[in-house]
């Protein structure tokens, strides 16, 4: 029996967990779960997997719903605020922590995982993004692994299992494209909220798919891949797969290409993670071959997508060029979620913003620490206002 922690877990990816913990009720137990503010969405989860602790990392929601800062529900304890995440994360309890926060708020529960030589399943990319380095010391030092679960990063990291790393070339990350794949740029001044949320292949949070629509989030993907992997970025590439049924593939020295083909289901990677090195068999998805499959490659447009060429600039920039990059995309992205600025002006602001951190002398940006990427933060905050 696996002990298992899942942080998010009322989002898209601790959904895809929870259908994975009910398919292996025998061999995993969820010790704990955490959510921010979804409380009556969390309640259901408990009813269906009894954790001894979840936490809600928003006190004042938990407050508001139990009248206290932590409560008794069944057989679960209720905690809040960051502590009680620190505590789930730092227990040692489980065999493994599923971080599936969204944004940077996963950096710090990747930290604690780490620190504490508890396997890390990552879903949270920003956690790689802006501390990659710091996170890659904590797994050398304290012994707990970083798996990741990102359908891409899964796909590179099981296709290199047997792999001589000398002989490897280059690794093809696949992009659906987004909703916008095949849409006129001229026209991106016009596109709103509920367009950029409609994602052709995948049910994702809202900002995960504002990323998607603009790119950014392959962006992300390519920064996370040059600190998992230690690859130059070079040696990372982008393709547009629309069908989004391969989801990377790795080319050798030789020329030969393996690809891994899977059906869009999260549920997969996070299943490869959680029982990491091992193999189960999937009862719940497979890939019918019977059918037939298209499988479309397109190289993409990084004048169409500035956003992901954006990404290879802060990368190849290295420190904290990177974690800036990430924090301004979350600022920019809530603007227009909230209405306040245009789809274009992601982009646009974007490039502004990495303008006035070149000419920002203040923070050493080769220095990669928790505090300096939290200055880089609240600079971002500041330049998108």
């Amino acid at each position: 029996m696996r002990n298992i922690t899942i942080l998010g877990v009322t989002g898209s990816i601790g959904r895809s967990a929870l259908n994975v913990y009910r398919n292996f009720k025998d061999e995993l137990h969820i010790h704990a779960v955490s959510v921010n503010h979804s409380i009556q969405s969390m309640l259901s989860v408990l009813d269906q997997c009894h954790p001894e602790i979840a936490v809600v990392t928003d006190a004042d929601a938990c407050r508001a719903h139990f009248g206290a800062s932590s409560a008794q529900y069944g057989d679960t304890v209720i905690v809040s605020g960051s502590e009680g995440l620190q505590q789930i994360c730092s227990d040692r309890q489980s065999d493994i922590v599923l971080n599936a926060v969204a944004g940077q708020a996963g950096l710090l529960p990747s930290v604690w995982t780490l620190s504490s030589g508890t396997d890390l399943a990552l879903a949270n990319k920003e956690s790689m993004v802006c501390g990659g380095d710091i996170l890659k010391k904590l797994s050398a030092d304290n012994g707990g692994r970083i798996i990741p679960v990102d359908s891409e990063h899964s796909a590179i990291f099981q296709l290199l299992r047997d792999k001589n790393r000398s002989e490897l070339s280059r690794i093809i990350i696949t992009a659906s494209g987004g909703p916008f794949r095949q849409r006129a740029k001229a026209t991106w001044c016009d596109i709103t909220v509920e367009e950029a949320l409609s994602h052709p292949t995948w049910s994702m949070g809202r900002k995960i798919s504002i990323d998607s629509a603009t790119m950014a989030n392959k962006g992300l993907e390519v920064i996370e891949a040059n600190k998992l992997f230690d690859l130059d970025y070079d040696r990372i590439s982008v393709l547009v797969h629309p069908q989004s049924l391969i989801h990377s593939m790795i080319e050798m020295a030789d020329g030969e290409i393996y690809a891994q083909i899977g059906p869009k289901d999260m549920s997969l990677p996070i299943q490869n993670s959680l029982f990491y090195p091992d193999i189960r068999r999937n009862e719940y998805n497979r890939l019918d071959l019977t059918k037939g499959l298209m499988l479309e490659m397109q190289p993409i447009d990084m004048d169409k997508f500035r956003m992901l060429a954006f990404a290879y600039e802060v990368g190849r920039r290295g420190g904290l060029w990177t974690a800036f990059y990430n924090s301004v995309n979350e600022c920019l992205v809530a603007k227009f979620l909230a209405g306040t600025i245009r789809f274009t002006d992601i982009e646009s602001g974007m490039e502004r913003a990495l303008e006035c951190f070149d000419a920002d002398n203040a923070i050493d940006k080769s220095s990669v620490t928790l505090d300096n990427i939290d200055a880089v933060q609240k600079l971002a905050m500041q330049i998108v206002g």
